[in-house]
């Protein structure tokens, strides 16, 4: 009985992790060389079948961009440092997982340049509007900035200072109309179900655009 109640009170604050941001946004940017777009397209597709298929630990967002430069992002989040190290731990743990991904980063390492990867911390009180949840929306209005001045979204901000600050969009026309109110610094990027490794949260928020992803 005790069990049961134990189990039920762990599956609450899972939810409700997922309902909120996160405290610790993880952002990895990859830039894809002019020509690869295809290849690069085929390798991410695989990389998300290996990480369900093998269990891949977390789960993660890829973000693609459409204005500004081309780029992917890759979107994890964390409710802490002690997440990370036990997600780390259970990834090194699982030798076929990571020997796949090897394989997989060995075929795209051609096809991108160096990418560069952040750590941002959630900030209640720098933004405005509705909170942004990871897996909410289809679309994202993302303003990268160092000014001071309260803008609509939700912050995270990095060690430098550099604000990172996410409007979710459920069509194109709504995130490029939220695009144009913000201004300079802020750019548009499209969630690719194909390319993520989404949560059973996300999926059962939206099962008509995750469709198309295998969930374990």
């Amino acid at each position: 009985m005790l069990k049961g109640f134990a189990v039920l009170i762990a599956l609450a604050l899972q939810i409700a992790a997922q309902s909120r941001p996160p405290q610790i946004l993880e952002i990895y940017r990859d830039f894809v060389r002019p020509g690869s777009e295809a290849a690069y397209s085929e390798i991410e597709r695989d990389i998300a079948h290996v990480c369900v298929e093998l269990g891949f630990p977390h789960a993660y967002l890829a973000i693609e961009s459409l204005t500004g430069p081309k780029e992917v992002w890759f979107l994890n989040g964390w409710e802490s440092s002690a997440e990370q190290e036990q997600v780390a731990d259970d990834y090194a743990k699982n030798a076929p997982l990571s020997s796949a991904l090897e394989k997989h980063a060995t075929r795209k390492a051609s096809l991108v340049l160096t990418p560069i990867e952040v750590f941002a911390k959630y900030r209640k009180d720098s933004g405005g509007g509705e909170p942004w949840s990871m897996g909410m929306g289809h679309f994202l209005v993302i303003t990268v900035t160092r000014a001071r001045e309260r803008l609509d979204g939700t912050t995270f901000e990095t060690a430098d200072g550099t604000k990172f600050m996410v409007l979710p969009a459920d069509t194109r026309a709504a995130a490029d109309a939220k695009a144009a109110a913000i201004g300079a610094d802020t750019r548009v990027f499209a969630v690719r179900p194909f390319w993520s490794k989404p949560a059973e949260e996300w999926v059962s928020a939206d099962p008509a655009f995750w469709r198309l992803v295998a969930v374990r």
